[in-house]
Formats: structure tokens, sequence, C-alpha cells
């Protein structure tokens, strides 16, 4: 039985070896790598369990009570099996875990040729920077290409992770994080934060959206009002077009859903009782003033967790426009 063990836990360790060297190579792309590396943990934990559990079941059946009289042997130790258990896994885990380490370490490394932009989490959504500096929430437009994403909190820690592109990276108060991706398609992923960070934290949902080159540039002159229409758009269009880019939508409802902000359809004209016990008439002064001091005037019933936008004059008005389109 001995020799059997011997021979299955050999061949464990062999049939582990090339998945093993696969994760060790150098990857220039985080879900390869990854990818790889989850392969070799998948087929050394195969292997470990049918190694111990297919004799396991069959000494259970070999060497079971035949009646209640019978008394098993006595055994005091086998040497040579307790040193083979102890060495053999001693190798599995120290080859799992010298190649964990030089996947990670290796993808540390960003590289050279990457744009950088910015990702700030706040309860409960992302601020998300372009490299031309453009301002989006819940949205993060890029080329493709090696994409350097560099992380940051307003209050709690937040995770910003990417599983399709098999990275995440904590977004902590007061100091700054990074992580990197490589964006090979145009199209959509989304973006998790994976740490729970309060009651809204389900609905913490954003997306990164990969474009071609040629498609990215001409975002980027839209959104800069180059050679658009922009400035013709009526302040109730404008003031849409506002609230989606800024993730307003994610706290609040426009069809009398209440999620972690109140629902802004109907809002206009309507009483509203303060955290202080007096009540108000939301008109468009009120909207402006919480969009940009939501702290000022605390509504009851729902907590201090929207951050300020300095926006525009025109901006501000233009959401209380839009706002006031919602019945």
């Amino acid at each position: 039985m001995l020799k059997q063990m011997v021979r299955l836990l050999t061949a464990a360790l062999f049939v582990s070896l090339p998945y093993a060297a696969a994760a060790a190579e150098r990857v220039a792309d985080p879900v390869k790598a990854w990818n790889n590396h989850f392969k070799t943990w998948a087929v050394v934990s195969i292997v470990v369990y049918l190694v111990v559990t297919v004799p396991l079941i069959y000494f259970v059946f070999k060497y079971k009570r035949r009646h209640k009289d019978e008394t098993g042997a006595y055994i005091v130790g086998n040497t040579a099996l307790e040193i083979l258990w102890t060495i053999v896994p001693m190798i599995i885990i120290i080859m799992l875990g010298v190649q964990s380490w030089a996947v990670f370490n290796d993808l540390r490394d960003v590289p050279k040729d990457h744009i950088e932009v910015k990702a700030v989490g706040f309860m409960y959504g992302f601020e998300m920077y372009s490299p031309e500096g453009i301002k989006t929430i819940n949205e993060l437009r890029v080329p493709v290409g090696n994409v350097k994403v560099n992380l940051s909190s307003k209050d709690v820690i937040h995770d910003f992770a990417l599983p399709a592109f098999r990275t995440r990276e904590d977004m902590v108060p007061g100091e700054n994080t990074y992580l990197w991706f490589s964006a090979k398609e145009p199209g959509e992923y989304p973006v998790y934060c994976a740490e729970y960070c309060g009651s809204g934290h389900s609905s913490m949902l954003a997306k990164v959206i990969v474009m071609k080159q040629e498609d990215y540039d001409a975002w980027v002159k839209k959104q800069k009002g180059e050679g658009t229409t922009v400035a013709a758009l009526t302040p109730e269009t404008k003031g849409k077009e506002l609230v989606e880019r800024l993730g307003c939508l994610g706290c609040h409802g426009i069809a009398g859903e209440i999620k972690a902000g109140p629902a802004l359809n109907g809002v206009i004209g309507k009483s509203q009782e303060l955290e202080d016990g007096t009540k108000v008439v939301i008109d468009e002064a009120f909207v402006k003033e919480k969009i940009a001091d939501p702290k000022a005037k605390p509504v009851k019933g729902f907590g201090h967790i929207m951050p300020p936008n300095a926006l525009a004059k025109e901006e501000y008005e233009a959401i209380a426009a839009y706002i006031n389109t919602l019945k």
C-alpha cells in the first residue's frame, strides 16, 4: 500500500509541475497570467482531493468492522509514510506560494506603453477621470491598450474590481493605490466595489467602456464641446445628460423607487421634512443647493452619503430643469 501511495503522490507532483511552470512565465497580460495560475491551483487541488478521498473510501470498506467483537490492529506508526506525507505537501505548498508571489509581483510592474486614468471611490459610486481630465461618474472610457488606474477614496475603504481583466485593488482613504489592465477588445466591462462599504454597497456598480482609438478621440472632442452642438441643447436635455453622467441615478430613482437617496420624480413642489424637524418646499433653488452642498439641509431618513459636486451655474440650472420635468 505504501508503494501505491508513493506512486500516487509522485504522480500528483509531476502532473502539477507543467501547470506551475506555465504560471511562472512572465506574462504581460494579467488575464492570461491569472488564468494560468488558476489552472495550476485547480489541477493540484483536484489531484490532492483524489489522492486523499479515493484511498479513504477504499479503507472505509476494506477495514470496516465485520462484527461487534472485532478489534482493530494496533499500529504505532510508519516513519517512511509520515515523512512522505510531510515532505510532498510541503513541496507543493512552497511551489504554489512561490508561483503566487511571482505572478503577483510581476503584475505590479505597469507596461511602459500605458495611459493613466484616475478613479475615486465614494459612498456609493466612482468618480472617473480620463487622461484629458474629463470627469464621469461610474463610467470610465478608455482606448484599446494598457491602462493604469490610480485609486483613492473620499470616505471609507472601497475596492475597485474588474473581473473581466482579473484584477482588483482596495481604494483606501488617505492613500494612493493603483492597478492596471490590458484592454484588448472594444466593449463594456463591469466594475464592482468588492469591499462592503455600507447600506448602498450593492448599488455601487460602474463600467469600463473600451473604445477604438478613433472613437475615443471623437468622444473626447464631444465632451470638450469641440465641433459639436452641445450649446444648442435645451437645459432639460443637458440636465438629463448630467444626471446620467454624474451617476445620480445610482442613488436616486426617477420612477418613484427609493434607493440610497429619495426619488427625483415629483420632488419639485413637494413638502419635505429635514433632519432638524423643519419642513421645506423643494424648489429648483433647493435642488441647486443640495447638489453643491448635500450636508447643508439633510433630508430626514437619508444618510450623509451624497458627495458635493462643484459644477458651473448653468449645469446646476440644467439639472434642476430636468428634475422639474420628472412627474
